[in-house]
């Protein structure tokens, strides 16, 4: 039997809680983004659900429903890499607050068109493809704003609970879709939508980034500026 190796001073144990995949819900900041996240994806996919029954009923034709869909999704295929570049160069509370502020917008128009009769098939699909668009700024925005809130530590336990608050506002927009969709109409999912987006752009302002993670913004802008071509300037 070996004597067991004595601890290094200074060197603290993880606990059970410290590796736990729920920690990044003891920083008060993620809890409140959670919250207004996962309202924000049900809005969502309760709206993208709306948006194929009201094609489907428009137009009866399931090929024009995937059209629709396929023109929502274009954007981020097209312009993925350059959402990415904005987010990079643009304060991210401001990016992810404008985005969710003009997702609204689109919501509250479409729902306007819905509720007047004015909506065809065309003008649906051209907002459409302004939201695709948006989301291109808005997504990467919205998860890394996420991750300043968290020392770098907790990130994983961020991107995890990410991905269980989109997984969720999926499954609960979708289901609660068809019962506003059959009680109140498609127009009602527009609505419902863009006060999602409004409730998380209110939310953005009070957030405050964890202190290690502010350590570390002034180190990456430093290595981005020492990347960056110079200027020629006066001796």
């Amino acid at each position: 039997m070996f004597p067991p190796s004595p601890r290094r001073p200074g060197r603290r144990t993880a606990t059970g809680e410290d590796r736990a995949p729920w920690r990044a819900l003891r920083h008060t900041g993620m809890r409140w983004w959670s919250a207004a996240n996962l309202v924000s994806n049900a809005g969502t996919w309760m709206q993208l659900t709306a948006q194929n029954l009201l094609v489907l009923h428009l137009t009866g034709s399931a090929a024009a429903t995937g059209l629709s869909l396929s023109v929502q999704a274009a954007p981020g295929l097209l312009f993925g890499v350059l959402g990415g570049s904005v987010v990079d160069a643009w304060p991210r509370r401001l990016t992810a607050t404008v985005s969710q502020a003009l997702l609204a917008l689109v919501g509250f128009l479409t729902a306007a068109l819905v509720l007047t009769g004015q909506l065809t098939v065309p003008v649906l699909m051209a907002l459409g493809a302004v939201t695709g668009l948006v989301a291109t700024v808005d997504a990467p925005a919205c998860a890394l704003l996420g991750n300043d809130l968290v020392p770098p530590k907790d990130v994983p336990s961020s991107i995890a609970l990410g991905s269980v608050v989109s997984g969720a506002g999926r499954v609960g927009g979708t289901a609660l879709a068809g019962v506003v969709v059959s009680w109140w109409g498609p127009g009602a999912a527009y609505v419902a939508n863009g006060v999602s987006f409004l409730a998380v752009a209110a939310v953005i302002p009070f957030l405050r980034p964890h202190p290690a993670a502010a350590e570390q913004a002034p180190a990456s802008r430093t290595v981005r500026e020492r990347t960056a071509p110079r200027t020629a300037g006066p001796a």
